[in-house]
Formats: structure tokens, sequence, C-alpha cells
């Protein structure tokens, strides 16, 4: 059995994979789970990465949702497309 698509496949195993199966064009939310002791200290520590993003992508739009019962503010980022959201997520790792 061969593979016919380069780059890939997998020498070892022989398996190939659709990079489109991973990162799907819908995939351009960054949902955060803040934990704060009030929901103003919460959403200044989500409002840096608001921030941050806006100053990387012109188009990010946001939505939170405050859960007063556990402390935790859910922020979504949301960018117009799913390369926006991984160059950021990668951004904030290195």
């Amino acid at each position: 059995m061969s593979i016919t698509n380069k780059g890939a496949g997998c020498d070892t195993c022989g398996c190939y994979m659709d990079i489109g199966a991973i990162i799907a064009e819908e995939d351009n939310i960054l949902t955060l789970p803040v934990q704060g002791s009030d929901e103003q200290s919460a959403m200044g520590f989500f409002d840096d990465y608001v921030q941050k993003a806006k100053a990387r992508f012109a188009e990010v739009d946001t939505d939170t949702q405050w859960d007063a019962e556990n402390n935790v503010l859910t922020g979504k980022l949301i960018f117009s497309c799913a390369a926006e959201r991984i160059i950021f997520e990668m951004t904030l790792a290195g």
C-alpha cells in the first residue's frame, strides 16, 4: 500500500490525515474561562486578552458570560477565521 499525499504520510505506520479534518473553518472562537473573586476582576483579566487580540487582528468580536455561583467568567474571542485564532494562540505560547 502506498500513500500518494506528499508530506501527509507517516512512514512508520503508513497512516495519513487530512489537515482540514483537524482545523475547520468554523474553529474561529477561542474560549477562555477566567476564575475571579468577582466579575469585575475577571473581566479585567479577560480585557488584557481582548486588547492583545485586537492589536493583532482588527475584527475580533467578544462574548462574555459570568457564572456567579462558581465565580467564573467565560470569555470568547471571536476571530474572522480559524487561522487568526491559531496565530493568536501561538503568540501567547511564545
